[in-house]
């Protein structure tokens, strides 16, 4: 992911369908792209009327939208002193924080700010750049009129948002209507509108557009698992939760006073639109409270019974905080913060369809505040405004350990893990509405933005702050693109999910037979998946997970800068080939970690190793021969390391890798390598006569060269496969046929004719690896698939030659390099296309082994 790549803006044709719903109303006071900016200039001018009394009415105060920023500021003002009780803060960081989401919003709107939409549900909708919902609103008759249009709306969008509890990382909905596949909320969008044209949430079956009581109460867990597409292949975190959720909705829209006869949620808007405080102007405009009394009250009872009440009063998204400042005479309601972070997201969507429809205006939109979730919370932990002390995260992290034993929980990219009423949760969320509004404020003036041209919060949030959160955590935990904090929570406070994962069956493929340019060649019969627990070590900042995030999940240098140190181990899982399954355990290399790796976790981490990597950092101190009272202490760390191997996992072997050599002179680099090579084989035991040395750095091809021989060497049935490239570089008279893997983009094998032989340049492989795997990178920008995934082929045509690149399996990419001419050119890719099955059998010899995870759950 390309974190300053310009991407695409979003094109939103709103005034068409504004023009439809309606021929009368006027246009809006301020637009942005056609969309009615939160607040008009009218609607501002409107008096709101104060919160309740605290003094008298606590239960009122806490749940109303002016209870969230005011008791929110008084955890901000402690922070602003650095005086909290769970986290540290960094001043110094705030101006960087500040700058990064200016970088986003330029980078997608610039010079265009006025563009921008608010933060909504509407976007979601829009993924890939299709306007889903415009499409929706065209495809009714034009008898419906724009009121019942925007109901029609307010029904999906409601619904829509109780379902977005948080996908997971394993779940994907392939759209029906244009075979893609989309994940996270902007998937669960697209489920939920294709649901909703079928009739899901209908009682009627001549009504399908619509959401009402009686379609609720008829939805069962399996009817909502099928139209989420959800099975044990493709699970979705708390289905019984958002399925309990929507049918509890079904419930409160009895509630006729605010859903109408026909429970309905789009009936809100004939309340909205007739209540006295509704200003029957030029336009309508709908004071926030109003809208905030129907959701907050006309929901209420969707949701669990809250842990935190108020003279027996259930408050909703409200917690107690330890950081709130108490007097002797506190009332006991005191250290209560409200989020209700779900009825705020649900008012900056439901506020889209009244404005862009019926050009509804709203009055009070500063009540709203920036969401506390773990997306835009995320962000000031990843940029280190914000940072756990040291006792919580050692608590968090042990909590994280403890339910990584729990089978189906996670177990890589270890994070602190707290419960959603936790201490620490809530001082977090409170800092986040808090920072919130001060990075609103900094970004206007980054942006010399004043006036009426300023962004609103709305427009902070949804090109920003949340954006930025998203990709931030993408580039720091690539594996998960979890949050910095892992919350346990259940599918009510959609906050952050830990995601369940079910087993998968075991069991092998039969025999393949595989056959390429009339040669025909038979595997084994049930090959088994091969393992290899691969071991990544050296001492902490010696770049191990820079390279390993570089290599294995898509990123280039410069995204590696923000990764923290490795906690423990995290290890990941990385499929090669079919039948190679590489399970990679990240040791973090802190003195603490590597002593207990060598006494109390001996077994259990240089057990079953087949693969050893240590990474030597070419300028530490502590990687000298320990002549002249120098120090060889990772020296002496590696020599204890290869004997515990040598007890426990004789047949290993291993690959070290002196790092960061852009760092040495071009001219010493030679001489040093010669000297590290020369220690590290003295201290390898009986493993020296085996052992590899490479010199890498993350800043040249270095590293795909060290990498891809390694893997290179633990492929089964190699022979197998460059026989088959050798019959395909025969028919289309190449030069050069190369194999690369998918993801990685590590040189499988190359074959080649003499022509090919010749060619001088020596590391043309890895500086390929190198170049391709930033043209994804590149792509991930403007396309809507995950970056592994995103081009089929890729064809250089010239007078000297002809090069493709093309999906050749799965998992495999081919280089094929031949004489030029179209001909020639249309005649290889018909048989690069028609060895794909043929080579596809190969990766079908074993699929992916049935084990339930036992080696990276550590049990």
């Amino acid at each position: 992911m390309g974190l300053f790549n310009r991407k695409s803006k979003p094109a939103v044709d709103a005034a068409s369908v504004t023009s439809r719903a309606s021929t009368t109303n006027p246009p809006p006071t301020k637009t942005m792209n056609g969309i009615s900016a939160f607040p008009s200039v009218s609607a501002a001018n409107i008096a709101i009327p104060p919160p309740p009394d605290p003094a008298r009415d606590p239960a009122a105060y806490l749940r109303s939208i002016h209870a969230v920023r005011e008791r929110s500021r008084l955890v901000h003002e402690k922070a602003r002193r650095n005086n909290l009780t769970h986290f540290d803060v960094d001043p110094t960081k705030f101006g960087e924080t500040a700058a990064y989401i200016v970088s986003i919003i330029k980078r997608d709107f610039a010079p265009e700010y006025n563009t921008i939409p608010p933060h909504g549900r509407w976007q979601h909708f829009d993924v890939g750049g299709r306007h889903r919902i415009d499409q929706l609103l065209t495809s009714w008759p034009s008898k419906i009129d724009a009121q019942e249009r925007t109901r029609r709306l307010l029904d999906l969008f409601l619904v829509s948002v109780l379902l977005d509890a948080g996908a997971g990382t394993r779940w994907s909905y392939k759209s029906k209507e244009s075979g893609k596949t989309y994940r996270r909320s902007e998937g669960l969008a697209v489920a939920s509108l294709e649901m909703f044209k079928a009739g899901y949430f209908s009682g009627d079956p001549t009504e399908p557009y619509q959401v009402n009581a009686a379609g609720l109460n008829r939805l069962s867990v399996g009817q909502l698992a099928i139209g989420l597409q959800v099975s044990e292949a493709n699970p979705l975190a708390g289905m019984e939760g958002r399925a309990s959720l929507l049918a509890n909705l079904g419930e409160a829209l009895q509630n006729t006073e605010y859903f109408g006869s026909t429970s309905r949620p789009g009936n809100m808007l004939d309340y909205l639109l007739s209540h006295p405080s509704t200003q029957a102007s030029s336009v309508p405009i709908i004071m926030i409270p109003t809208l905030w009394s129907v959701l907050i009250d006309g929901l209420a009872g969707i949701w669990p019974a809250s842990r935190t009440q108020v003279n027996g009063i259930s408050l909703g998204d409200a917690w107690p905080c330890s950081s709130m400042p108490s007097t002797p005479r506190a009332q006991p309601w005191e250290n209560i913060v409200p989020f209700h972070k779900l009825t705020q997201w649900l008012c900056y969507s439901l506020m889209g369809p009244m404005t862009r429809l019926l050009n509804v205006q709203f009055a009070g939109v500063d009540l709203l505040t920036g969401l506390p979730e773990y997306r835009n919370g995320g962000l000031l932990i990843d940029t280190g405004l914000i940072t756990l002390k040291p006792a919580d995260a050692k608590r968090g992290l042990d909590a994280y350990r403890n339910n990584a034993r729990v089978k189906g929980q996670p177990c890589m990219e270890v994070v602190p893990l707290f419960s959603t009423d936790d201490d620490v949760v809530v001082e977090w969320r409170a800092l986040t509405v808090g920072f919130l509004d001060d990075l609103h404020v900094e970004v206007n003036r980054l942006l010399k933005l004043e006036g009426s041209d300023k962004l609103s919060l709305a427009q902070v949030l949804e090109a920003g702050s949340w954006k930025g959160g998203r990709e931030l955590a993408e580039v720091s935990r690539p594996n998960t693109k979890q949050p910095p904090i892992m919350i346990l929570s259940d599918a009510s406070h959609i906050i952050g999910l830990i995601q369940p994962r079910p087993d998968n069956p075991q069991g092998y493929r039969r025999h393949a037979t595989f056959s390429c340019a009339g040669t025909t060649m038979e595997t084994s019969k049930k090959v088994k998946q091969q393992k290899k627990k691969v071991l990544l070590m050296g001492k902490s900042g010696a770049g191990k997970s820079s390279m390993r995030s570089i290599i294995f999940s898509n990123h280039v240098a410069k995204d590696v800068r923000r990764l923290g140190a490795t906690i423990d181990v995290d290890k990941k899982r990385v499929k090669f080939l079919g039948n190679l399954l590489l399970d990679i355990w990240d040791c973090g290399g802190q003195d603490a970690f590597t002593e207990s790796y060598l006494t109390s976790q001996k077994s259990y981490v240089f057990g079953d190793v087949g693969v050893l990597i240590y990474v030597f950092d070419v300028e530490s101190s502590d990687f000298t021969d320990g002549a002249r009272g120098n120090s060889d202490r990772d020296l002496q760390t590696y020599g204890s390391i290869i004997s515990a191997l040598d007890e426990f996992s004789p047949n290993a072997r291993i690959f070290t890798l002196v790092h960061k050599m852009d760092l040495v002179a071009n001219e010493y680099r030679n001489e040093v390598i010669k000297s590290k090579t020369a220690a590290i084989t003295a201290r390898s035991g009986r493993f020296a006569r085996t052992i590899g040395t490479y010199a890498t750095s993350i800043w040249d091809e270095t590293l795909y060269r060290a990498w891809g021989s390694i893997v290179n060497s633990l492929i089964p049935n190699l022979n197998i496969v460059e026989d088959g490239l050798r019959d395909l570089q025969r028919v289309t008279e190449a030069e050069e046929v190369v194999l690369f893997e998918q993801n990685t983009f590590l040189t499988v094998t190359r074959v080649g004719s003499e022509v090919g032989d010749e060619n001088p340049m020596g590391d043309r492989y890895e500086r390929l690896s190198n170049i391709i795997k930033t043209f994804k990178n590149s792509l991930s920008g403007y396309t809507e698939s995950n970056s592994s995934h995103q081009f089929d082929s890729f064809t250089i045509k010239t007078g000297i030659f002809n090069l493709i690149i093309n999906r050749l399996t799965y998992n495999t990419y081919v280089l094929v390099v031949f004489p030029p001419g179209e001909a020639e050119l249309q005649c290889a890719r018909l048989n690069i296309l028609s060895a794909k099955d043929e080579f596809a059998r190969i990766e079908s010899v074993a699929e992916e082994a049935d084990d339930d995870f036992r080696n990276l759950r550590g049990s």
